[in-house]
């Protein structure tokens, strides 16, 4: 938190007065993070692509806050707040999902919760690369990967 407050800079006093603890602050992050996606996905509504365009957004959020989401759900009592967030994810997600499948750009099995476990991948391509300055290289590389797998097979 001290760190966080020098960065901020701000006190720590006026730091805690507004977030209690990390996962608080961490949760904020998210949220701010998670209005830029929503604006993204307003921005393309309708655009089969939009799901992709999400995802490269995600792995971008992921990788320029890598750990944020261990951060929250780490915490006891912030369960409900983890919970909330992930409403307002998928929520948002799922309209670009369908209209991707809908044109043919995604494989016909894949599903939202395939969407947790293509977070999860890249989310493991960065702890691969963790302190050694490759972390954003191999999130990059892993959702290009994930992108052309998930892509709808020629053959449907």
């Amino acid at each position: 938190m001290y760190e966080i407050s020098r960065h901020a800079g701000v006190g720590q006093a006026t730091l805690y007065r507004h977030f209690p603890d990390r996962s608080s602050v961490a949760a904020a992050i998210f949220a701010e993070e998670l209005e830029g996606l929503e604006r993204l996905a307003a921005e393309k509504a309708g655009d089969p692509e939009a799901f992709f365009a999400l995802m490269r957004a995600v792995a971008a959020v992921q990788t320029q806050f890598y750990g944020l989401v261990d951060c929250i759900a780490g915490v006891p009592g912030a369960e409900s707040e983890t919970a909330q967030l992930k409403q307002r994810f998928l929520a948002l997600v799922e309209e670009p999902l369908r209209d991707a499948k809908a044109a043919g750009l995604l494989r016909r099995d894949f599903g939202i919760e395939d969407v947790f476990l293509l977070i999860a991948m890249i989310g493991g391509a960065l702890d691969r690369g963790a302190g050694t300055g490759e972390g954003a290289a191999l999130a990059a590389r892993a959702q290009t990967l994930l992108a052309e797998g998930i892509g709808s097979p020629a053959d449907d």
